[in-house]
């Protein structure tokens, strides 16, 4: 069976409205997708980065939120069981109570380290239905929400140390974790793996994601990507592995004909001028020199949001590339130390405070035999399935 939600958040922000059913969507028994209408919580306050999906191995599923009240020993968790069509509510204590994953200092600019702000909402699984609200700067609360008495476990993520050493030390605001920062569960290896992008810029930024809004102009000079995995999961920092780290200026071209002729036609990468014909014009001139000069290479380009690969075997990281920062123009650019696939996404704007794109696995759940002929005015699509291996299977 597979399940998905056409939304993370189930109920707005702000002042609770009269309780209203909230969809999702889920495949009943037939294997066809159904639209559920849920409950409204008791208390809809929450944030849709505070939302996870937890699927169950046969047509159940449980609506995860956990909320901030105020403390950093405590939170709300709101738990809404498809079985019963019912919300629960309680209070859960993280374990230690006095955990902190923060060193006896922080830069005067990264006082967002000081709380926890979930980024995004793992569902993990297992005999606990173990889930993971994750603040990418800084921590991760797992719990298992299908035990009787259920509690949060801190676990601290590596702490971005190259942005808070800028500026003589006063670090950088930390906005929008997911523009340089992303984590998945690897079930293969049932490990976290967690993927941090570090920009080298010119001036230094004063704020991690946002950057350059009042005109002035970013220069890219490298940037790299480190990873690392975890499989013990404790509140220890130690649990976390570095798996690699690459410079975007040591990066190969997995084919690069292919992929340098892609780049420079997308309009990415400026391949050089044009030979020009003999001219005594000395401005057109020094005009080619400059434009040849500010030839594009692959470590000059403005990436945001790396996204790790969802089929949990490729150690592939996605990510957004535009030719300077704030550039409408955006491609997705898959990266596995070699330089494997670049692909246009179009126009895309307020780059920093929204991801543009997300990956899925859906495709290993569909099956591309099947194909949809018109059979008749009063049941104009049918659907016809060819011979194949397809099997149906969890969506995770």
């Amino acid at each position: 069976m597979s399940y998905s939600t056409s939304r993370a958040s189930l109920a707005s922000t702000g002042t609770a409205p009269p309780p209203q059913p909230s969809p999702a969507t889920a495949c009943s028994s037939s294997g066809y997708p159904v639209l559920d209408l849920l409950q409204s919580p008791p208390d809809p306050v929450f944030h849709r980065n505070d939302v996870g999906i937890l699927l169950h191995p046969d047509s159940r599923y449980t609506v995860a939120s956990l909320m901030d009240i105020g403390r950093d020993d405590v939170y709300e968790l709101q738990l809404y069981h498809s079985d019963t069509d019912t919300w629960t509510s309680r209070q859960v204590p993280v374990q230690p109570p006095q955990w902190d994953p923060l060193p006896n200092s922080i830069p005067m600019r990264c006082g967002t380290l000081l709380r926890h702000y979930t980024s995004t909402v793992i569902a993990i699984g297992g005999e606990g239905g173990t889930m993971a609200w994750v603040d990418l700067w800084r921590s991760i609360l797992l719990c298992d929400v299908l035990r009787p008495d259920p509690f949060l476990l801190g676990v601290p993520v590596p702490l971005p140390l190259t942005l808070m050493s800028l500026n003589d030390g006063l670090g950088v605001t930390l906005d929008f974790a997911s523009h340089s920062r992303g984590i998945s569960f690897n079930r293969d290896k049932g490990c976290l793996t967690l993927v941090h992008l570090e920009r080298n810029e010119s001036p230094p930024p004063f704020h991690a994601a946002t950057r350059g809004l009042g005109g002035q102009d970013v220069q890219v000079l490298d940037w790299e990507l480190t990873t690392w995995s975890n499989i013990k999961m404790s509140n220890s920092l130690e649990d976390w592995h570095k798996e690699y780290n690459v410079q975007a200026s040591n990066i190969t071209f997995d084919d690069p004909a292919a992929v340098s002729r892609m780049l420079e036609d997308f309009g990415l990468l400026r391949g050089p001028p044009p030979p020009r014909e003999h001219s005594d014009d000395e401005a057109a001139t020094a005009a080619a020199a400059a434009q040849a000069q500010q030839r594009l290479e692959l470590q000059n380009l403005s990436m945001c949001e790396p996204i790790l690969c969802p089929n949990g075997k490729d150690d592939v990281v996605y990510l957004v590339a535009r030719e300077k920062y704030l550039h409408p123009k955006a491609w997705c650019v898959a990266n596995q130390g070699t330089l494997k696939h670049v692909a246009n996404i179009g126009d895309q704007y307020h780059s920093f405070c929204h991801r543009i794109f997300c990956l899925s696995r859906i495709s290993k759940y569909t099956n591309p035999k099947m194909r949809f002929i018109e059979s008749s005015a009063t049941d104009p699509v049918s659907v016809v399935k060819e011979e194949s291996n397809y099997q149906a299977g969890a969506l995770e």
